[in-house]
């Protein structure tokens, strides 16, 4: 891995130390832009201020306040927020191991890889390679920029990559959805809905799926840099359809049978 470490650590299962280094595993592409005053294209910032009179309140003298009912609140003061901070840490804890799969997509928030430190590699690919076999996932918690994370370790190919998981309050269960007997698919709807996945299934090729907004918007600024214009893209209307056969029959004409990768 030659990219640059955000975070070294090391692993600790049980009374074992593994020596980590943590990279990000993925990068946000975010178009950012600066905000400008209309008249004289002069920069303009934002600045916190009361509401009350429209004066600048400096950074030190901003409070934090926990909204209440009736318009009350609870303040806090930054010694009492920094009180609650967890102490630093550079352990990666591995609490449990479980069966891989059992964490569902809904738990996953935050990938990152989690490379070998050089000073010793074998016991880390050790571990990459007994997750693997093993077909586990590690449930994990550590310290990171004063925060406590939650994390599932797994190992992909010959390396481990660790993934931020959600808590149990933010994870919503399926609501118990059941259609009425009335509205059950018939066997044609089926037959149909079989045909239509088959139509488009292929591989998944992650190159061929842009950011179709942010290309748009480089081709807007090359072309206002050059003093060309850009015709907005319109999107083609489709008629609504409320019968579901109807709407696979013509999802399937549209298609023209061809696959897509």
């Amino acid at each position: 891995m030659s990219a640059r470490a955000i975070w070294k650590g090391k692993l600790v299962v049980g009374k074992h130390e593994v020596p980590v280094k943590m990279y990000s595993a993925v990068e946000d592409r975010t178009v950012h832009f600066h905000l400008l005053d209309r008249k004289n294209h002069a920069h303009v910032e934002q600045k916190i201020v009361r509401k009350d009179t429209g004066k600048e309140v400096q950074p030190q003298d901003r409070r934090k306040a926990f909204p209440l009912d009736a318009g009350e609140a609870v303040i806090l003061q930054p010694d009492e927020l920094a009180s609650l901070e967890p102490p630093p840490s550079r352990d990666i804890h591995l609490c449990r191991f479980v069966p891989a799969g059992l964490l569902t997509d809904q738990w996953f928030d935050r990938p990152y890889w989690l490379g070998p430190d050089e000073d010793d590699e074998d016991r880390y690919f050790a571990l990459a390679r007994a997750v693997a076999d093993k077909k586990v996932d590690g449930v994990a918690r550590w310290v990171m920029r004063k925060k406590r994370y939650l994390g599932a370790l797994r190992a992909e190919g010959d390396y481990l990559q660790v993934i931020t998981l959600r808590r149990s309050e933010q994870v919503l269960a399926l609501p118990a959805v059941q259609p009425a007997s009335s509205r059950a698919p018939s066997e044609a709807e089926l037959k149909l809905a079989a045909q239509l996945v088959d139509s488009i299934s292929g591989d998944f090729e992650p190159a061929e799926w842009h950011n179709e907004y942010r290309e748009r918007l480089g081709a807007l600024i090359a072309a206002k840099l050059h003093g060309h214009k850009v015709t907005p893209l319109r999107q083609p209307e489709r008629p609504a359809s409320t019968n579901l056969e109807d709407a696979l029959r013509a999802s399937l004409a549209g298609s023209g049978g061809r696959k897509r990768a």
